[in-house]
């Protein structure tokens, strides 16, 4: 073969590649054709959803402590959409003397048993209950805390988060008979202690908000660079347990002076769009708990959960104003976070093993607030015949997705090369991020969308599919 003929079939040999590439590798930075699927609201469906929502409360019996937590207990809670326990120790025997082993197997019994019962603990020790009481010296809490530590971190899984507790009346950080409440430095280095002790994946709530700016010496509120890092401020929250109660609510707030009570409830609006906020009611007063009030402060101050179940009979009086005034349900569907599907953009085109897949979902959140803890996201693609699954992590935290904001969640994976040829069915999960916790489907959050829900997994259909092909054998241009 002469020299022109070599530059021909080089020339041929060369132009059949680039044939190839063109019809079967897209060219960088094109797009591939889209098609859109639309999901429908479900805009009335209460449903359970983990650490969010009303909690049912355990607390001391009295001046005693509180049986021990039962397995169909917990569970009649589900029933009731309820994922959420608040569990309150009294430790009245403990002020002079370390936490018995007893005690602390008392603690880990019960956060076994809400984990086989499916729902999580919102927990807090109290020296005193029923007329308040004495309190321990810092000294004493401090050890309290360190004899904890284990405990918690074995089971930081059943916990939704800690209130910081031990001092004052009830634990609330009031009128302590050790004046620990007049002793800024003392309620630093107890809150401290107490973020040192509850795992990191958990936040720690402080019952004044006045006092979380004292101990970490910071007025201004949390900013998205800040929030969900590993640091005091970004796993301090708070819990009000005088809600609407007076114009400081019951001392929730350290003025009552127009001005300054205005700019400290914006700063707890700021703040509580990264952190947990919870509580509940200290009177029922029908006239202040009316159903346009209470949804004002639930969704300005983005609560996540509150107590419904009280010992006492009158609060549910409210409950009852609120069901005949029409509130009721939103109270129970928009508490913390309520994620909804609007749109997803997938590809129409059809893939080969090796291939990225791309897809756009975009959600809102009609919710008051957004996760406080550790969630994971996964896309999951299942074989319509064989049932197998493939998991594909993405790089997205629901604790950005906030209330009120439309996202656009990036679906990106990479066909794998030995997923086999066929129909795939696509899901997104949104698991519990603990390993203990992340295949069980009662741990895993449910979008507010018609027909997606996978209860026997907890995965949400994304109500389409895919198709996966062999790549063409094209043979050799040699």
């Amino acid at each position: 073969m002469n020299s022109t003929n070599r530059k021909v079939c080089i020339t041929v040999g060369l132009g059949l590649s680039l044939l190839t590439a063109v019809i079967y590798r897209p060219v960088a930075n094109s797009l591939p054709e889209m098609r859109t699927i639309t999901y429908q609201a479900d805009q009335n469906a209460n449903f359970a959803n983990p650490e969010r929502g009303f909690y049912a409360a355990f607390d001391p019996l009295g001046n005693e402590p509180a049986p021990a937590l039962t397995v169909d207990e917990l569970k009649s809670l589900r029933e009731k959409n309820i994922t959420l326990a608040r569990r309150i120790y009294l430790i009245a025997d403990f002020r002079h003397k370390h936490l018995s082993q007893k005690f602390l197997d008392k603690v880990a019994t019960d956060l076994e048993t809400a984990r086989q019962a499916g729902i999580k603990l919102i927990l807090r020790f109290s020296y005193n209950w029923e007329n308040g009481g004495d309190d321990a010296s810092q000294e004493r809490i401090i050890s309290h805390w360190s004899q904890l530590q284990p405990v918690l971190q074995d089971n930081y899984d059943a916990i939704a988060y800690v209130e910081a507790g031990f001092i004052g009346y009830w634990g609330e950080w009031n009128r302590s008979s050790h004046g620990l409440h007049h002793k800024p430095q003392a309620r630093k280095d107890i809150l401290l202690k107490a973020l040192s002790v509850v795992p990191s994946e958990r936040m720690v709530a402080m019952r004044y908000p006045h006092h979380k700016r004292s101990a970490l010496g910071n007025n201004h509120h949390l900013t998205p660079r800040e929030a969900w890092q590993n640091t005091p401020r970004a796993r301090t929250g708070f819990y009000n347990d005088c809600l609407l109660y007076g114009e400081d609510q019951g001392g929730t707030f350290s003025t009552t002076e127009p001005r300054e009570l205005a700019k400290q409830k914006k700063w707890l609006s700021q703040e509580n769009l990264y952190v947990v906020q919870g509580g509940e009611f200290c009177q029922p007063t029908p006239e202040v708990l009316d159903c346009p009030t209470v949804v004002k402060e639930l969704r300005s101050r983005h609560w996540s959960t509150l107590n419904i179940l009280k010992s006492y009979d009158p609060l549910q009086e409210i409950y009852k104003q609120w069901k005949a005034q029409g509130c009721f349900q939103q109270v129970s569907l928009q508490l913390g976070y309520r994620f909804r599907a609007l749109k997803l953009a997938v590809p129409k085109e059809k893939l080969f093993p090796g291939d990225s897949l791309e897809m756009k979902l975009t959600i809102t959140n009609d919710g008051w607030s957004s996760p406080y803890n550790p969630r994971d996201v996964e896309l999951v693609l299942r074989h319509s015949k064989t049932k197998a699954e493939y998991h594909f992590p993405l790089q997205e935290d629901p604790r950005t997705w906030l209330p009120g904001q439309q996202q656009v969640i990036n679906l990106t994976s990479k066909i794998k090369l030995n997923m086999p040829t066929g129909e795939y069915q696509v899901f997104l999960n949104l698991p519990d991020s603990s390993p203990r916790l992340r295949d069980r489907p009662e741990y895993s959050i449910r979008l507010a969308n018609q027909d997606v829900w996978e209860e026997s997994t907890g995965y949400n259909s994304l109500l389409t599919s895919i198709i996966v092909e062999s790549k063409p054998d094209l043979g050799s241009n040699q």
